[in-house]
């Protein structure tokens, strides 16, 4: 008789302690989604950064919500997304093909001193950790449309790119550098 009640509560019971943790929890969420919605959806957007098919419903989310997610640019993005006065910074490591240790070389080659142009860009990085690969990713992904460069002609410059940058570091391994 007792199991009989019980297989028939298993049918729709659902435990108290469970139902009340989870009212919590979506509580809380609303109200950060309401009253911070900037910071929820950073926040969001960082938790979810390999899936892009929920990266694009959050990009959703901000438009109708009147905020603006700037595109990916190595002068002013992050490893994870970042919040400003009501936008959103896209995040350096949620571009495809950019590894998170590629982003970190990034901006530790930012706090030094922001990248003047591509040149200074091509010869700041480090050409082991930047690969061709990466780069590529980078320019697909608009991350340096901020050096005044169409993306064709980027990608065209590639390999030029890239011997920059390792003449640049065996100068500096060298001890050498140009006169100019």
């Amino acid at each position: 008789f007792i199991f009989d009640l019980l297989a028939k509560f298993a049918d729709y019971g659902f435990n108290k302690s469970h139902a009340a943790a989870y009212a919590i929890v979506t509580y809380q969420t609303a109200y950060m989604k309401a009253h911070y919605p900037v910071e929820f959806l950073a926040a969001s957007m960082t938790l979810d950064m390999n899936n892009t098919d929920k990266l694009a419903d959050f990009r959703q989310d901000a438009l109708r919500l009147g905020i603006e997610v700037v595109p990916p640019s190595v002068k002013s993005s992050f490893g994870a997304f970042e919040v400003g006065e009501n936008r959103i910074y896209y995040a350096l490591a949620a571009i495809k093909g950019v590894g998170e240790h590629a982003v970190d070389h990034i901006v530790e080659k930012r706090k030094e001193k922001q990248f003047e142009g591509l040149e200074d860009f091509c010869e700041r990085i480090d050409p082991r950790i930047i690969g061709k690969r990466v780069l590529e990713s980078l320019i697909q992904a608009g991350a340096l449309d901020c050096f005044q460069r169409e993306r064709a002609e980027l990608f065209a410059g590639v390999e030029l790119m890239m011997g920059l940058a390792h003449r640049a570091a065996e100068d500096a391994q060298s001890g050498q550098h140009d006169i100019f």
